[in-house]
């Protein structure tokens, strides 16, 4: 896939094995902040769930360079957004914004995601429409029902 998004074009690919240590440097800016709240964020967990869900995962890519990454699984009439991170210098550009509003085309009736408590990506999926549904532990549960 190619988007052109506020003049950035971005292609994606498939993950592979050799962008572990991309997406480890990714979740650690992206992810690893909110996670340490609550507990170490583990590198061999990192490791073993990248092994068990890379296949499923795709990579942005601006000009040669891995700004991002995002995982979405879709159930029935269901789109689970399981994963998006977008590297910081690249955050405030409208992909992530973008990228939800073309999540919404794929033909699902519903959107769901998690994100953590204390990430202020909450307000962010807010603005785009997406509800408060339930809090388990330290993740809120948020969707959107897609017309």
């Amino acid at each position: 896939m190619i988007f052109d998004i506020n003049g950035i074009r971005i292609k994606t690919r498939k993950c592979s094995k050799s962008d572990l240590n991309f997406a480890l440097k990714l979740t650690r800016e992206t992810l690893f902040p909110f996670m340490s709240k609550y507990f170490k964020p583990s590198t061999e967990k990192f490791r073993k769930d990248f092994y068990e869900s890379y296949k499923n995962t795709l990579i942005l890519i601006k000009s040669k360079i891995r700004i991002g990454l995002f995982q979405i699984e879709k159930n029935r009439n269901n789109l689970e957004i399981v994963k998006i991170l977008i590297s910081p210098r690249y955050q405030g550009k409208g992909i992530g914004k973008y990228l939800m509003k073309y999540f919404e085309t794929l033909g699902a009736k519903k959107i769901i995601l998690q994100v953590w408590d204390n990430n202020p990506a909450f307000y962010f999926y807010k603005k785009l429409g997406y509800y408060y549904v339930k809090k388990i532990k330290h993740k809120i549960h948020m969707e959107k029902i897609i017309k």
